[in-house]
């Protein structure tokens, strides 16, 4: 008896070990893959916060080439307006981001929608954000709402351009996640 439980003992402990030795590869396994989806997150956020400097640059540059052309913007901007209403009689958000309150207001009430809740974010602002701009604006561009909506702001009040910091993204300080 006691002889087959002694061998009872050992088998059971024989599958222990090997199923420890299965949890250690799937464990080593796991990292794996995780080291993996992290570096192409961080590639990816690198992608995200240069797309987003390209955009600003953009912007400004479209701000710069409004004012130099004074009225045959607002011109062009009325067929803009026109052109962004759907069928369904939606309207479609206009990218304000960088834009000073007043324009991106000014903007919004163009396409038909209204400026909404106005928060105001004090601190370190990301590079090519200015004091009384805007920084990020809920829902995003592109989204279709009923004309009248409300485009909620963040507004920049007082801050310093950032300098570059490890690896996390610009746009990470400025998350509603933090």
């Amino acid at each position: 008896m006691e002889a087959m439980n002694n061998k009872g003992f050992k088998d059971m402990k024989a599958q222990l070990e090997q199923r420890l030795i299965e949890l250690r590869k799937e464990y080593e396994s796991g990292q794996k893959i995780l080291e993996e989806i992290e570096l192409k997150i961080a590639e990816l956020e690198n992608r995200k916060t240069s797309l987003r400097e390209t955009l600003l640059r953009i912007s400004g540059a479209i701000d710069l080439l409004e004012e130099v052309l004074g009225k045959s913007a607002d011109v062009s901007g009325q067929e803009n307006k026109v052109m962004s209403r759907t069928a369904a009689g939606n309207v479609e958000v206009p990218n304000v981001v960088g834009k000073p309150f007043d324009k991106a207001r000014k903007n919004l009430e163009e396409s038909g929608l209204t400026a909404g809740e106005i928060i105001e974010q004090k601190g370190v602002l990301p590079i090519g954000i200015m004091m009384g701009e805007v920084i990020r604006q809920d829902p995003k561009p592109g989204t279709k709402l009923p004309p009248g909506s409300a485009v909620k702001l963040v507004i920049a009040v007082k801050g310093k351009f950032i300098p570059p910091v490890d690896k996390r993204s610009i746009c990470d300080s400025f998350s509603d996640r933090n």
